[in-house]
């Protein structure tokens, strides 16, 4: 099994992610990538052999690298980590609305999903949730997990109590 990066090391990473990222959008552009390949010793690639490079790290295939990419990049190991567990259960259903794990749902998507993994959620539920997020009525992954974790915990603490 991989070994998990330590917060530090991440930080190393961001870092040089982030002087990789000249223009600051948050994703290293073939442009980008070709000007730090420039500056390494040896014979700089060719602009086709950036984009073969970016290709083969792109798991989004939106033509950059974004921070978990370069991470896997230099790594050889996925950033974040493969998923264990509850938690795989939970992004399996969560892709069914939003492949990516970065969007967002809407509060009828999010119940039709809570029902799906026969977790059906009282309106009581949604509208507590809803109002402790961003006040756009929809709710990102890491949100749902979140929740999800919340809501074992308080399942597991009630039960060791009957």
């Amino acid at each position: 099994m991989a070994r998990s990066l330590s917060p530090e090391e991440i930080q190393v990473f961001r870092d040089l992610f982030n002087s990789y990222d000249t223009d600051k959008g948050g994703n290293i552009s073939v442009e980008e990538f070709a000007q730090v390949m420039s500056q390494s010793p040896g014979k700089p690639p060719s602009q086709e052999e950036v984009k073969k490079i970016i290709k083969e790290v792109d798991l989004d295939c939106d033509g950059t690298i974004n921070f978990n990419e370069f991470i896997t990049m230099m790594t050889g190991q996925p950033y974040p980590p493969q998923i264990q567990g509850e938690e795989e259960e939970y992004a399996r259903a969560w892709k069914e609305y939003d492949s990516s794990l970065n969007g967002s749902i809407t509060t009828s998507q999010f119940r039709q999903l809570m029902a799906g993994l026969g977790e059906p959620v009282s309106d009581g539920e949604v509208e507590q949730l809803m109002n402790n997020i961003d006040g756009e009525e929809k709710l990102s992954y890491r949100e749902f997990v979140h929740f999800m974790k919340n809501r074992v915990a308080e399942i597991d603490i009630v039960n060791s109590y009957q």
